[in-house]
């Protein structure tokens, strides 16, 4: 800027050099006129600088005063606040330190020290403004094509600058903000409000009777109500505009974290955060139907983090895994329960991880911090009572296959326990979960391990905690018509078990179609058949006749199920042309008679039971 005045500055002033050229002329004109006696002007009119010289100074130097007061303030408010900082941050009395605190707060409030922050930008682009119109009118000086470059550049700056301020304005998730923005908020604030109040007042005095008491009251309600400053305003407006934005918009920020997760405690962080995105009212829609957890669509297919090979389910049940050999009990108390909390908020994570267990009793060393631990007893007790239905379930079929793992301990476990780890049955909470899982009625109560009345009274409370969705999936076929979900189901089902599956290589792979709507119901169907298939392929051969007698009413009750429906309840209003469905011919009912055909062969002697 300086450079720019002392080249313009000196044109406020007549040139030296005119002067001495107008006095070598009046000596050379009065030489000539001493021979032929001609007399000519001997004065020179006094000088004016042109217009555009005296505005590009005063614009420029204007700039120069704007520019030096910024910087003025700037290192002042630096200082203010280093004040302030080193006042506040002292160690007081907490008591002591409120108090200041309070009181230097209200002295910046009161004395205005954020209006001097807002100044400071509005009095820096009031500089560049007023350099930009001297150097426009400097260019018309010296040559006219490089004004009108100069020219435009400007003008695309300033249009540019113009839009930058206005674009907040119109839309509320803009991230641009000028000076400006602020000044032409309070405008549009004001006046109309200024306006309607002085048109209400002139109405109320005209014609008291034609204006409404709810107009005054609207009007007042905007006054009080109206937002202080325009961070503010935009705050609210984020707000009301948050709730409206997408659901897949929260899918790619997920997508995004879990790409860049790299450290143990940094999935930690991200998995302790699934549960409350779960069970968030504010991703909640509702229909005619109901509440929709749309949530849950995007949690299911939700890949594993990137660095940690494998998908979400088996990253955090490895996590779980390394927080044993974790030296702190309470860090492993706190990772697991974390993550054992958080695989029942992801639909399909429960069957995903107890399939490889299905499969073969040695892959629970896959998932010991399910099977093995007092805090997923725990997490199964506080979540038994839960009304979300697709939970509900997991967590009985979880309660299930650890039972079934208490009551026959896999043989390759004896090899896997040790001091530090020990076996969740010789726990008293084990024990005790066991004993009341196993009290079916019976006097006393049947619960000893490793022996077939205990692995047949596990089966028969499973049957009778998932009475109601055995009786769902039964009749699904004949109440929706869903291809889809059948088809999902035999994908699932099929995929556990090719032999990739069974030897290790896809174990740790996602499954099925995640992003389709029927893999949530297929993948919990598939989980009662695989806790199915876990409970029935044991010996329960020397159950005692109670168990039997037990057993022989659920099958009875399951048999019930399959019975077709009456006319009235398929909503049909001629009973003659109802043609029943045989249930038992449908997959439904092949889900829940498949996997128990080994128990039904044992019994079959003394339940008579039929096969189907």
């Amino acid at each position: 800027m300086a450079s720019f005045i002392a080249l313009s500055y000196p044109n406020l002033q007549q040139d030296p050099n005119v002067t001495t050229q107008f006095l070598l002329a009046q000596i050379s004109q009065q030489l000539s006129n001493a021979t032929t006696s001609i007399a000519g002007p001997s004065t020179q009119s006094p000088f004016v600088p042109p217009a555009s010289v005296v505005f590009i100074n005063t614009v420029w130097f204007l700039s120069l005063v704007l520019s030096l007061t910024c910087a003025l303030l700037a290192t002042l408010l630096q200082q203010w606040a280093r004040r302030y900082l080193h006042i506040v941050q002292r160690k007081y009395a907490p008591i002591h330190h409120a108090r200041i605190h309070e009181y230097f707060s209200y002295g910046a409030y009161r004395f205005g020290i954020f209006g001097f922050v807002d100044v400071l930008p509005l009095l820096l682009l009031l500089s560049v403004f007023l350099f930009f119109a001297g150097l426009v009118v400097f260019a018309f000086r010296g040559n006219h094509i490089v004004a009108y470059f100069t020219f435009a550049i400007v003008g695309f700056c300033c249009l540019s600058y113009v839009a930058l301020t206005l674009m907040p304005l119109m839309f509320h998730d803009c991230p641009y903000y000028t000076p400006l923005t602020s000044v032409l908020w309070f405008i549009v604030q004001t006046v109309p409000r200024s306006f309607f109040s002085v048109l209400f007042r002139v109405a109320r005095q005209l014609r008291w009777g034609a204006v409404r008491e709810t107009m005054a009251k609207s009007l007042r309600d905007r006054q009080k109500n109206k937002p202080n400053s325009f961070s503010e305003y935009i705050i609210s407006k984020l707000q009301h505009s948050s709730e409206r934005m997408p659901i897949d918009l929260y899918g790619t920020v997920l997508l995004r974290t879990l790409h860049w997760l790299n450290e143990d405690h940094e999935l930690e962080e991200f998995v302790a955060g699934i549960p409350g995105l779960y069970w968030s009212d504010a991703l909640t829609t509702r229909n005619e139907v109901g509440a929709q957890r749309d949530i849950s669509k995007i949690l299911s297919t939700l890949p594993g983090p990137t660095s940690f090979h494998a998908s979400l389910s088996w990253s955090i049940i490895h996590l779980a895994q390394r927080a044993v050999a974790s030296s702190s009990s309470n860090t492993q108390q706190q990772r697991t329960q974390t993550c054992i909390r958080a695989l029942y908020c992801i639909p399909g994570a429960i069957r995903d991880v107890l399939a490889p267990y299905a499969v073969g009793k040695h892959n629970c060393l896959e998932i010991l911090p399910l099977l093995n631990s007092s805090e997923s007893l725990e997490i199964i007790d506080e979540l038994w009572d839960t009304p979300n239905h697709e939970i509900a379930i997991s967590v009985r079929c979880a309660a299930a296959v650890i039972a079934a793992f208490m009551i026959t301990p896999p043989r390759v476990l004896d090899s896997f326990v040790t001091p530090n780890v020990g076996f969740i049955g010789d726990d008293i909470k084990g024990t005790e979960f066991l004993a009341k899982r196993l009290r079916i009625g019976l006097e006393p109560p049947i619960y000893d391990r490793d022996n077939d009345s205990a692995r047949l009274g596990n089966l028969v409370r499973f049957l009778r905690d998932t009475e109601d969705t055995l009786r769902d999936i039964t009749r699904s076929s004949v109440y929706n018509d869903a291809p889809s979900i059948r088809q999902e189901r035999r994908a699932l089902f099929e995929m556990r078990h090719t032999q990739g599956f069974r030897n290790g290589r896809d174990m740790f792979d996602p499954q099925g179609d995640r992003g389709s709507s029927a893999f949530v119901p297929a993948a919990q169907q598939d989980l009662i058949t695989l806790t199915l298939e876990i409970l029935a392929r044991d010996s329960i051969v020397n159950a005692a006749p109670p168990l039997r007698a037990a057993f022989r009413d659920v099958w009875l009750d399951v048999e019930r199920m399959a019975d077709p429906p009456p006319w009235w309840a398929r909503g049909m209003d001629d009973p003659h042309a109802y043609q029943p469905v045989r249930l038992r011919d449908t997959d439904g009912f092949q889900i829940v008679t498949r996997p128990l055909e080994p128990v039904l062969r044992s019994l079959r002697l003394e339940a008579r039971v039929p096969l189907h």
